[in-house]
């Protein structure tokens, strides 16, 4: 069975923009996709390396969908761009990355906050309309370069680094969740997917070490370059090194499940709520020690430790069969062997 090691190159600076003007030198026709916000952020700094090229902005719309990268292509259809930059965050990004999949061509990204590894990663998450999960979308590569503005993701606001932390975490349980309840079947493990469980590690190290500074810190700190590149470049890696197998877990599966309640995508960021999915796991595990271990780490930077933090109790117990079912058909736990069900879950759910 072919092995292939997937990688972004990264470049990360105080100010990043002159690498990536003479990065793009051989590009003439350039598709830039990003958000508003995210576009109004680096603007100043992204428009002057863009004077002699030829360039389309189109801005996504808040959500990253089929329906709506469908247009984006259809819009452009006449135009051939020999390059797609994708600027913001995780659903700019994801959405930048499905059309350049779909127009087959080199895709740039510029992470405008670091609260997701959408910049390296092989896969978007893609969402229906109404903001409720609808699957993963896999490309062959990650973008083929990232740039990483420590400057621009220092003044982003700081619940997107926090939200990133949560997510990061994530990568390491979910990773290890897989790796001790393989089947019997899965238990011969490939060089790429050993390497990705090692670097998976830092998923959790580096964070829990350099967390607290790079969050109540206003300065670009040794501690923040540390955090955000884990957060962006490090996840990705394990992403990408590791067998599909081992991407996801409950944690995420929490997340895809609870956005059965539009309320949830639309006032929770993502790694928010994977912070949460991460203690229902590991009660599920009956993991207490590391449980407790993280509360204290949640607790000093105020992630959220129990449901009622995410959804009202009784929003939750009105929609409570459809949350769980889709928590235990979400597509990273639904062919898993292991012992989670509506009982456990449940409990683990509304445990305080």
């Amino acid at each position: 069975m072919e092995e292939n090691f997937n990688f972004t190159n990264y470049f990360v600076n105080n100010q990043i923009w002159e690498t990536l003007k003479k990065e793009i030198k051989d590009f003439n026709n350039i598709l830039i996709v990003t958000g508003e916000k995210s576009f109004n952020a680096i603007k100043e700094k992204f428009l002057p390396i863009l004077e002699n090229k030829n360039y389309t902005l189109k801005k996504y719309l808040g959500e990253c969908s089929y329906e709506h990268s469908q247009d984006i292509i259809d819009s452009i259809s006449t135009e051939n761009f020999d390059l797609v930059i994708a600027a913001g965050g995780g659903k700019a990004v994801d959405t930048g990355k499905i059309i350049a999949s779909k127009i087959n061509v080199e895709l740039f990204a510029i992470p405008t906050i670091a609260s997701t590894c959408a910049s390296t990663s092989a896969v978007s998450v893609v969402y229906n309309n109404d903001h409720s999960f609808k699957d993963l979308y896999f490309l062959k590569t990650p973008p083929n370069k990232v740039f990483i503005d420590l400057e621009t993701i220092n003044n982003a606001p700081n619940q997107y680094l926090w939200a990133g932390i949560g997510d990061t975490l994530g990568k390491y349980y979910e990773v290890n969740l897989k790796k001790e309840n393989l089947s019997k079947e899965n238990s011969k493990i490939n060089f790429p997917s050993l390497m990705g469980i090692e670097l998976a590690n830092n998923c959790k190290n580096i964070i829990l070490d350099n967390s607290k500074i790079a969050y109540f810190e206003s300065e670009i700190t040794e501690e923040f370059k540390q955090v955000v590149l884990t957060i962006i470049v490090n996840t990705g890696m394990v992403s990408n090194l590791v067998d599909e197998f081992f991407n996801g877990g409950i944690a995420h599966s929490v997340f895809y499940g609870l956005t059965t309640l539009p309320s949830v995508e639309k006032d929770h960021l993502h790694g928010e709520v994977v912070a949460f999915g991460i203690l229902v796991q590991l009660l599920i595990e009956e993991k207490h020690e590391e449980y407790n271990l993280l509360l204290d780490f949640y607790k000093n930077l105020k992630l959220p430790i129990s449901l009622e933090e995410i959804v009202p109790l009784e929003d939750f117990l009105k929609e409570e069969n459809e949350i769980l079912k889709n928590i235990l058909n979400s597509p990273d736990i639904i062919d898993f062997d292991f012992n989670i069900n509506e009982t456990n879950l449940k409990n683990a759910l509304l445990y305080k």
